[in-house]
């Protein structure tokens, strides 16, 4: 929203109109292993509009604010408040073959199950009801992403919950991804006022 001083507010004069520049500027989706791997590093990128200058650059996964609300009313604590903060929903119990499709190859040891993790609640339950349509759906446990990611990759690491562990992707988002290809350009920005 927009206050006083017209911070939050789109282009020069404060009147929501888009810069020019935004008309080449584009969302796209990319695959989880980037992301992750794009969160955490800080890199430099070429404004292709600003006589190639080098620019700090600053990548995150943001969540649909109906995951985090459904985070905080599972886990009522700041750390969903906090900015890049992704929740991954799970349920003691839930397991995938390790030949399903929403496992990866290779992720988990051939003829054992996989422990999926969910980004939004509703594909959780939805893959519950199809396992499970006569049981109850137990009690929904939430996990942060990017804790996650660094405990499944630090060397030597020892936490037995991360072990086949798998993210299970929103099918929207695989089909997106599908259908847009690679057409992102990492290094590069355009500039906006």
């Amino acid at each position: 929203g927009e206050d006083d001083n017209g911070q939050g507010s789109i282009g020069d004069d404060g009147t929501g109109s888009v810069p020019d520049a935004w008309g080449a500027a584009q969302i796209v989706t990319l695959p989880l292993d980037v992301v992750l791997q794009l969160s955490v590093k800080k890199l430099k990128s070429v404004a292709t509009n600003g006589k190639g200058k080098l620019f700090s650059t600053f990548y995150q996964v943001i969540p649909e604010t109906n995951d985090l609300n459904a985070a905080l009313k599972i886990e009522n604590t700041q750390r969903y408040s906090e900015r890049g903060r992704v929740p991954l929903f799970y349920v003691d119990g839930l397991t995938l073959p390790s030949d399903s499709p929403g496992v990866a190859a290779g992720s988990v040891e051939e003829g054992s199950v996989a422990n999926p993790v969910y980004f939004r609640q509703s594909d959780l339950k939805k893959e519950w009801n199809k396992q499970y349509p006569e049981k109850e759906l137990p009690t929904i446990k939430v996990r942060e992403l990017n804790e996650t990611f660094r405990a499944m990759i630090r060397p030597g690491g020892r936490d037995d919950s991360v072990k086949n562990l798998v993210f299970v992707p929103i099918p929207e988002s695989v089909e997106r991804a599908r259908s847009a290809g690679r057409s992102y350009k990492l290094g590069q920005m355009i500039l906006t006022k």
